[in-house]
């Protein structure tokens, strides 16, 4: 920890001793931007190319890196609380969190992601899990979220919605140099901080450029450990690194290539036993995650279109070891380590006409497989009239797919009305490399199932778009996409386990699942304010729910879920000059039908017309921003944000987190290149639980006050 502290730091102070003799004067102009809330048009790539978010025909959301840098928001998690219907669904650890978005929820642990994840053009995916990478937001361009279905462009997962990360490409002209460093206090707990540091270096003019960044960050324990009798034991620390290699030898040809690197380490994980005070009951425990990937991006200009391509390889290790004692379950003793290895290629050719058409056609490859699952220790557990019940899991899911998908958009009547048409053929091979038991430890009996399952599967995505553009300042649209999912493959021992506890027949393979989204929305812009609306209905038939009867996880099909709400946004830049308000939310029913006798009868939670857990019915998020001249070239720089949340159930074991709205400030001073800020987060030290998965509780991390330098050259 110290040495990634240390290499951090003395990369910023080294940067900044040698910054005059390479740098160039990088001053900020706050009144063109304020403070990252732009006024000039914000340009995004959610449809796979530039356009300005106002004339993108979708709920897109998108909130460039000043942005949320001057909100101190340095994490997907706190992303996802700005965005209307999303929430985080459950998290064990730093490199174990899973999202939703839209109500399309579906899993805690177990089971491919119902949200599509990018970082920069690589698609990020762990068959068989639903985790969302772990990401540093220093030197961030932008991150984007598509709500609804995006499976015709961005394929696999993007069941709910797609999540892009987008960080800043190298410079080739103008050399950068910037370091940060922060200090806080934590209530109850243990101080934090961080370094983080980036250099831009054009290696030739206008040819050649070399961009990196390296962070290092470490969280306070808050919550004692009674078990252990250590204090603040939950403490965690991170470290990334990432560099980019830009080349552009003629007009036509860029390549880049891309090397990330991303590891956490945490004692014992983020479920706490009891919140008031926040309690462990651990034995032993670590959550540790870690990652590799490797990037290479080329563009070459045809003329009439441009070849794009994108090849990454990721390894990512999740690993969560614990024990200790659970209210209702008794002593257990957990082990989770997983592996991902992951290559994917994607290849697509992007019109460059200016002509009423544009289009763009693709395939996609991916090879990729997970290996690992947990195996528990539960002595107190009831199995039929007899106590104890262990499993050990060590499979290997692999999948092989290939997609091919192409999207289109013709102009008509001058621009009047747009006609978007597109479709994706995914077709993937999968396969389950079982080495799994269920051991009844009371009497003794060891029953193991070792074994290869194969599922071969495909699907066709459709989406439909229609644009009206009745004036230059908005448009009405609406949109009828369909998105997918894999099918789950379940280890059979547990998937036998589950079926005697339930009384179901569910085969431990399961067919791909589909929803259908059917979405009207208006974006408009009057002067000074931007209005977004949009309401949805979607139909998901057969839906895969994991469930845990016998407290080890199966994801199947249980029934179909229909969801209907409305998102809404509105940014307002205010007279007052600096100042903009933004505010959003959604309101939504996302409810289950049909579901199988036996599981409802079983798991009441989980009953024909009940909210699907994991998902929120209302969510709601407003930010103000403002930046003033105060003399002597220092501007003022003050930003806050409020994020609300009704109750949310656990899909566990029906258990509710209560609602929950959480507060953080910052305010700062700047001049030229250098910046001083005080930030509080969770001002208002709320401890009310986020979720309760397991029968445990993830709380918000408490309130936090600290102070950031920024310099840059």
């Amino acid at each position: 920890m110290r040495r990634d502290l240390a290499l951090a730091t003395a990369m910023g102070l080294a940067l900044a001793a040698n910054a005059p003799a390479v740098a160039q004067d990088q001053a900020s102009d706050s009144s063109s931007t304020q403070d990252g809330y732009a006024s000039d048009p914000i340009i995004v790539t959610a449809q796979r190319r530039d356009q300005v978010l106002a004339d993108v025909p979708q709920a897109v959301q998108a909130i460039g890196g000043e942005a949320l840098q001057s909100m101190g928001v340095e994490q997907l998690q706190d992303v996802i609380a700005l965005v209307p219907s999303a929430t985080v669904g459950s998290t064990i650890s730093v490199g174990s969190n899973t999202f939703q978005i839209r109500g399309v929820a579906a899993s805690e642990t177990d089971g491919d992601a119902t949200v599509g994840f990018y970082l920069d053009n690589f698609a990020f995916s762990m068959p068989g899990r639903p985790y969302a990478p772990t990401t540093d937001f220093y030197d961030l361009d932008r991150v984007e979220i598509l709500r609804g279905p995006s499976g015709t462009l961005y394929g696999l997962g993007s069941l709910g919605g797609t999540i892009k990360v987008l960080t800043n490409d190298p410079d080739l002209y103008d050399a950068e140099l910037s370091t940060r460093m922060t200090a806080n206090v934590t209530s109850g707990g243990e101080p934090g901080g961080g370094a983080d540091a980036m250099f831009n270096v054009p290696i030739s003019d206008g040819k050649l450029a070399l961009r990196g960044v390296v962070s290092y960050k470490t969280v306070g324990g808050f919550a004692d450990n009674i078990a252990t009798g250590k204090d603040d034991a939950n403490d965690a620390n991170s470290f990334s690194a990432r560099v980019k290699l830009r080349a552009e030898p003629t007009e036509r040809l860029m390549i880049q290539l891309a090397a990330w690197h991303n590891r956490s380490n945490q004692d014992f994980s983020n479920r706490i036993t009891t919140t008031e005070p926040p309690v462990l009951d651990q034995t032993f425990g670590i959550a540790n995650s870690r990652y590799t990937l490797f990037t290479g991006d080329i563009s070459y200009d045809l003329d009439f279109a441009t070849l794009l391509s994108t090849t990454g390889y990721i390894k990512n290790k999740v690993i969560v070891n614990n024990g200790g004692f659970i209210p209702g379950i008794g002593d257990f003793a957990s082990f989770w380590p997983l592996e991902t290895k992951n290559f994917n290629q994607d290849l697509r050719l992007a019109s460059n006409s200016n002509g009423p058409l544009s289009w763009i056609v693709g395939f996609f490859y991916q090879d990729g497989e997970t290996k690992g699952g947990q195996s528990v220790q539960l002595p107190d557990f009831p199995v039929g009239g007899q106590l104890g019940l262990a499993t050990f899991n060590d499979n290997t899911i692999n999948s092989k797919a290939w997609a091919v998908y192409g999207d289109a958009t013709y102009s008509l009547m001058d621009g009047l009305v747009d006609f978007t048409l597109g479709g994706r053929y995914y077709e993937e091979k999968r396969t389950f490399d079982e080495n799994s038991s269920i051991t009844l430890i009371e009497a003794g009996v060891v029953v193991p199932t070792v074994g290869v399952d194969r599922a071969k599967n495909n699907t066709f995505n459709p989406r439909v778009n229609i644009s009206i553009h009745p004036a230059d300042d908005g448009m009405i649209y609406g949109e009828v996409a369909k998105g997918f999912r894999s099918g789950a493959i379940t280890s059979t021992s547990i998937i036998a386990g589950a079926n005697g506890a339930l009384g179901t027949n569910f085969d431990n393979s399961s067919p791909p699942d589909s929803l259908w989204n059917y979405e009207a929305g208006i974006k408009w812009s009057f002067g000074q304010m931007d209005v977004a609306l949009s309401a949805y209905y979607f139909d998901w038939a057969d839906a895969q729910i994991e469930l845990s009867p016998t407290l080890q996880s199966i994801v199947v099909p249980i029934g179909d879920v229909k969801g209907k709400g409305l998102d809404a946004e509105i940014t307002w830049r205010t007279p007052l000059q600096g100042l903009t308000l933004q505010a959003a939310g959604n309101i939504n029913e996302t409810e289950i039908e049909n579901v199988i006798p036996e599981v409802a009868a079983a798991l009441p939670w989980l009953s024909n017309g009940s909210q699907l857990p994991g998902t929120a019915e209302k969510t709601a998020s407003v930010s103000a921003s403002y930046v003033g001249d105060v003399g002597n070239g220092w501007d003022l720089k003050i930003n806050g944000r409020y994020s609300y949340r009704s109750r949310q159930q656990s899909v566990f074991d029906g258990a509710y987190a209560p609602w929950n709205g959480i507060g953080s400030a910052r305010i700062g001073l700047a001049k030229d290149d250098f910046e001083f800020s005080i930030f509080s987060n969770n001002i208002g030290n709320s401890d009310r639980p986020i979720s309760r998965p397991g029968g445990q509780n993830q709380v918000p991390y408490p309130r936090t006050i600290g102070i950031s330098v920024e310099k840059r050259f």
